[in-house]
């Protein structure tokens, strides 16, 4: 279990792309995840990692976050990734892990990294159901992202802007995350040029409980970094519980009334949430 994190978007760049990787950070995602997965070349693991080292020894790029998405854990690939990663010990955020499938799987993976923060994928069926399992594991999760792309390869259906054939998956993917208060991230949208496309699905997410969304082109990210931010009622509405919580911290009330609700401690940390998303905290 983590404090949630403030990612709305999470830009994907394959880690032997290093032509790429300036623009990546530069994009104004939240995060960046430097690829060691789907993104690379089975021969080409050893020059992905050799140029996410040397990315990674440079000063941090901005604000960006930097995370990097090792391979799955079934992956014949994964052995070399965790004895490759004391060699940028310090130098990353987190480390998202494909395909997870266990609890167990995320726990191993935390206790082969000082800072035990772990952002499992979940993309496959067997994921999915086993959601609520996952997210209990012994790891630091302040995030849990969704892949539509795999799991409807594996259920052999198209996915569709409508999005009805995510609906339960997605739900599953929401309710695991937030259970341990941590993020629920939407799938890519791997149209990469249909943006108002984009948009609509992004939309979507965000009213089943996202609070962002991966991408995989830099010009995805204002897209998901405008649909995710919150609106103008929103911050107005949680800066009136803000202050309401400040003046009844000082009559030292811990519940109070705001016009016809009652207020506690899940209802305020919303409510900083609301605002720190909004960049005014």
């Amino acid at each position: 279990m983590s404090d949630s994190v403030l990612w709305r978007s999470i830009l994907f760049v394959p880690g032997t792309a290093t032509d790429r990787f300036a623009k990546a950070f530069a994009a104004d995602a939240d995060a960046v995840v430097l690829d060691l997965e789907d993104g690379v070349d089975p021969g080409r693991k050893d020059d992905a990692r050799k140029a996410i080292g040397a990315w990674l020894a440079a000063p941090a790029f901005g604000r960006t976050e930097r995370l990097v998405r090792v391979n799955a854990p079934n992956s014949p690939f994964l052995a070399r990734d965790l004895a490759w990663l004391p060699t940028i010990e310090g130098r990353y955020e987190g480390l998202v892990l494909p395909k997870v499938e266990s609890p167990e799987q995320i726990a191993k993976i935390a206790q082969s990294i000082p800072s035990r923060r772990v952002i499992p994928l979940l993309e496959t069926a067997r994921g999915i159901v086993r959601a609520r399992e996952i997210v209990a594991a012994d790891a630091d999760i302040p995030a849990v992202l969704f892949g539509a792309e795999d799991l409807t390869a594996e259920l052999g259906i198209a996915r569709t802007v409508e999005g009805e054939e995510l609906l339960a998956a997605r739900g599953q993917v929401v309710l695991a995350a937030v259970s341990i208060d941590a993020d629920p991230i939407d799938a890519v949208f791997v149209e990469i040029t249909r943006l108002e496309r984009l948009r609509l699905d992004a939309k979507r997410a965000r009213a089943l409980g996202f609070t962002g969304k991966m991408a995989i082109h830099p010009d995805q990210v204002p897209v998901i970094n405008q649909v995710f931010k919150p609106t103008t009622d929103e911050i107005n509405a949680a800066r009136k519980v803000v202050e309401a919580a400040d003046a009844a911290r000082a009559r030292g009330e811990g519940v109070f009334r705001l016009d016809d609700r009652m207020v506690d401690a899940p209802v305020i940390r919303r409510a900083e949430k609301v605002l720190a998303r909004a960049g005014l905290t």
